[in-house]
């Protein structure tokens, strides 16, 4: 157990990667799972409100501490098991996902789930039930959870294994490894009408009580052990950005993407112009021409590897894509390029973030598809109208984009807070999210009433108060503690 409390030895574990900084007394980092249930039972007998933290990859002060002691998982790295026959995993919190990326490659498998931060772990990734790219066509983090080992915040475990323990209707009840039964009724939640959502706690009537935990944040326990469902490596994949000369195009060019039973592409990203005119400054074969940017990626096999690039190009042709400026690939070597591409931006983005010394300021808002092109163009409009200089990318095939704002005065501040708060009440008042995948944590939680009524905030509120009574765990984040 390594337990840090200098003042200047906390600092790196006092904020996240969207620079929300807070405080903590002290900061534990166990070496195994026994030290981490050995801690969360000696904190939680002396009544310390526990943060959990692991990559510190995350963009909304959900593991960053107000008070009390932070528990970093990321030293429990370990991948326990992998069972090809099964195509299943099970591991510790703390592994990264990018080293559990390339240990399945040895035994031809595949775990979908690909947030942009390649080096997020494993544990955060449950949290808050991460999402990314293939979202678009595997779903999030929570479709492959198949096991889940939970420390509640007075010591006790749950053993969750999934299909074994559903509510009974509204009516749940958690049984521990002691023995002891935890009930709660499972208030009702209007679910938006999206793909994506990450706001606030997964509550469904018959749910699996696993899926409570999933994207729960750290306010309700932390993850011990993490089992995980696989898929069989794609034969082939073939990925492609394509070029297009107006956003119009680039529309069209994506609603046929989302609908051709031809493709079913696992993933379709954007780019806008301004994304572009950054990523130039890194990349000398970005066109100059173009407007925007789709990247797809399709799997395939070896027989239909041919038929799909020329579907890609037709598709890219009909929408006045700048086809001879398409870049395709289909071996890892050549997609690394394209990789590259899509990595290089929020890298980029944070470059400018530093530069001018503010917090990330990004939307994560989603909308039904029905009403997207409507939304994007409002978008933009909001944008120039307000003369703010930003960023657009993201998961356009989920509906679901990040418009990234660089602020250099108070008064552009208060442009882009008028902004943000536009885009979130424009998604909402359109049946979507104000928080597509990035979860709540505390900076997102004062839209939490505008996405819910106050009765649903209260049944919220009445699960939180069933598992976690004294309120130690991830104090803030979701919920404010003093409302609690």
């Amino acid at each position: 157990m390594i337990i840090i409390t200098e003042k200047d030895d906390r600092i790196e574990y006092e904020k996240d990667a969207a620079n929300y900084v807070g405080v903590a007394d002290s900061i534990y980092l166990p070496e195994s799972t026994n030290e981490l249930t050995e801690i969360v039972k000696k904190l939680s007998a002396c009544g310390t409100p526990i943060t959990i933290s692991a990559a510190r990859t995350g963009l909304t002060g959900g593991g960053v501490s107000h008070e009390g002691a932070v528990i970093s998982t990321e030293r429990l790295d370990k991948i326990i098991s992998i069972d090809k026959e099964k195509m299943t995993a099970l591991l510790e919190p703390g592994v990264r996902l990018q080293d559990f990326h390339n240990e399945l490659k040895q035994y031809d498998l595949f775990y979908p789930s690909n947030p942009t931060e390649v080096w997020s772990s494993i544990g955060g990734n449950v949290a808050n039930n991460a999402s990314g790219a293939k979202t678009f066509k595997y779903g999030a983090t929570r479709e492959f959870v198949n096991y889940l080992e939970i420390i509640l915040p007075d010591g006790d475990e749950l053993y969750l294994h999934r299909g074994q323990l559903i509510a009974d209707g509204n009516i749940a009840v958690l049984k521990t490894i002691s023995g002891k039964e935890i009930s709660f009724e499972i208030p009702l939640i209007h679910q938006p009408n999206i793909s994506k959502n990450a706001a606030g706690l997964h509550l469904i009537a018959n749910m699996d009580l696993i899926d409570l935990f999933i994207g729960s944040e750290g306010t309700l326990g932390v993850i011990k052990k993490v089992g995980l469902n696989l898929l069989k490596a794609p034969d082939e994949v073939v990925s492609a950005i394509l070029f297009l000369k107006d956003y119009e195009s680039t529309l069209k060019l994506v609603s046929l993407l989302r609908e051709t039973n031809e493709l079913e592409p696992r993933l379709i990203e954007y780019f806008d112009n301004n994304s572009l005119q950054l990523l130039s400054k890194h990349q000398n074969d970005i066109p100059k021409e173009a407007k925007a940017a789709i990247w797809v990626e399709v799997e395939t096999t070896s027989d239909q590897l041919e038929y799909v690039m020329n579907k890609i190009y037709d598709l890219s042709l009909e929408n006045q894509a700048l086809e001879d400026e398409t870049w395709i690939a289909v071996s890892d070597k050549d997609r690394k390029r394209i990789t590259d591409f899509r990595h290089n931006l929020p890298l980029s983005v944070n470059e400018l973030l530093s530069k001018y010394g503010q917090k990330k300021i990004y939307t994560d808002t989603a909308v039904p598809k029905e009403y997207f092109n409507n939304y994007f163009n409002k978008m933009y409009d909001k944008l120039n109208d307000l003369q703010l200089d930003y960023v657009v990318f993201g998961h356009i095939g989920d509906c679901h984009l990040h418009a990234n704002l660089f602020v250099k005065t108070d008064d552009e501040n208060e442009k882009a807070e008028l902004f943000y708060n536009y885009m979130v009440d424009d998604a909402i008042n359109n049946d979507g999210t104000f928080s597509a995948e990035h979860g709540v944590g505390k900076i997102k939680r004062p839209f939490m009433n505008k996405m819910y009524s106050e009765k649903e905030l209260i049944g919220m509120r009445n699960v939180k108060e069933a598992i976690d009574p004294n309120f130690l765990f991830g104090r803030d984040t979701i919920f404010l503690y003093r409302e609690l």
